[in-house]
């Protein structure tokens, strides 16, 4: 089975890579100097806006570009669109790597301490390859699904904690220059998924629908009408409003109610969660367990279907796409549990704030500058 290349509407393009973000907020501990200052609320509040205009900055290419960005590049400069693809693929390998690593320490930490990691890995791998296999609008669709899933969980986590939240938690420092950059490069590194939003644009279709079917000479006319992007900037633009709401919201809550015990649980999401759920949700943590199983296995399939097609952009007559990403994804790992190396050092330098803003932004730019020089070369000719 390999992917089925279908079309997504700019609500499920925005609420898929929404989903990505959650994933990575709920692995995020949002004051690692709480007490001190140095990571404090203030900071990380002006941060997270700080960031979101960067991103907004970033994305104008994309949003103008409304295709592919490394297709593009293949286009017009097979060998620059084959090492701009190279570098997309290497950050969402290791970028699928870390939330497999998140996940599985996650499961070791707190469910199966001897369970066999790697093995658990393997079995969620198997999974997600189906997952992927299956294209980007049932991705899309599930991402509708699961973002009111966990909505109601957001919810329900808050009532479950409402009775300890302590407005005097809630106590801002002075910013520094200095902190404000790092903090802002940091943030820019977790949201690594805007990174899919160049190569995922090219998927988001319009509402415009065909009125007569004398209009329609070929199934290629339909296909053509479909790649129309009208609303692509509004799945963007309202990813990157969804996503700022969302962080400061949880930041807000998770320094309310946890103070700076903060600053000392490995999941202050999960904490959040349970804080106070006797009297709401009885296992509050089995909740969480379960919508943080989905949304990996939705990030990871959804990681892997856009490596695969990487691939196919390169090598059209590629066979068994997907399967080859899952396979260097588990090689990724299984060297780094093997020789126990420092996978964190390795991902800092492959899926740094830095790499998000040179895929992200610079290579859509020049994607863009491409094909606007080639249109206009035809024009005069």
């Amino acid at each position: 089975m390999e992917q089925t290349k279908h079309y997504i509407g700019w609500g499920q393009f925005l609420l898929l890579l929404f989903m990505c973000r959650v994933f990575t907020l709920m692995t995020f501990v949002p004051f690692a100097g709480f007490a001190g200052g140095e990571e404090g609320l203030s900071l990380r509040l002006t941060a997270a806006a700080v960031s979101t205009a960067v991103q907004a900055v970033l994305l104008i290419p994309v949003v103008i570009l409304k295709k592919s960005a490394t297709g593009v590049l293949i286009e017009k400069n097979k060998a620059c669109g084959i090492i701009a693809a190279a570098l997309y693929l290497l950050f969402f390998l290791f970028y699928t790597v870390n939330s497999l690593l998140h996940f599985q320490s996650f499961l070791s930490a707190r469910f199966f301490p001897y369970a066999d990691s790697l093995l658990w890995i393997g079995v969620i791998l198997i999974i997600c390859v189906y997952c992927a296999c299956l294209g980007t609008e049932a991705l899309g669709r599930s991402a509708v699904l699961l973002f009111w899933i966990f909505i109601i969980t957001l919810i329900a986590m808050s009532f479950s904690s409402a009775r300890e939240i302590d407005a005097a938690n809630l106590y801002f420092d002075p910013i520094e220059s200095n902190g404000l950059f790092r903090a802002v490069i940091e943030d820019l590194s977790r949201n690594g998924e805007i990174c899919a939003a160049a190569f995922l644009a090219g998927r988001v279709r319009s509402r415009k629908q065909v009125r007569s079917k004398e209009q329609i000479r070929s199934s290629e006319q339909t296909v053509s009408d479909v790649k129309k992007h009208g609303n692509l900037r509004c799945g963007v633009y309202g990813l990157l409003a969804s996503k700022l709401v969302l962080a400061e919201t949880v930041m807000l809550l998770i320094a309310a109610v946890l103070g700076d015990f903060a600053a000392l649980t490995d999941y202050p999401f999960l904490a959040l969660g349970t804080f106070g759920g006797e009297r709401f949700i009885q296992r509050g943590d089995s909740l969480y367990l379960i919508v943080w199983t989905v949304t990996a296995v939705l990030n990871v399939s959804f990681f892997l279907h856009i490596s695969a097609e990487l691939f196919g952009e390169v090598f059209p007559k590629m066979r068994y796409r997907t399967a080859l990403s899952a396979v260097l994804v588990f090689g990724i790992l299984f060297a780094v549990t093997v020789t126990e190396m420092s996978f964190a050092k390795l991902y800092g330098l492959m899926c740094s704030g830095w790499t998000v803003i040179l895929l992200a932004g610079i290579i859509p730019l020049a994607a863009l500058l491409a094909s606007g020089k080639r249109e206009g070369e035809k024009s005069r000719a």
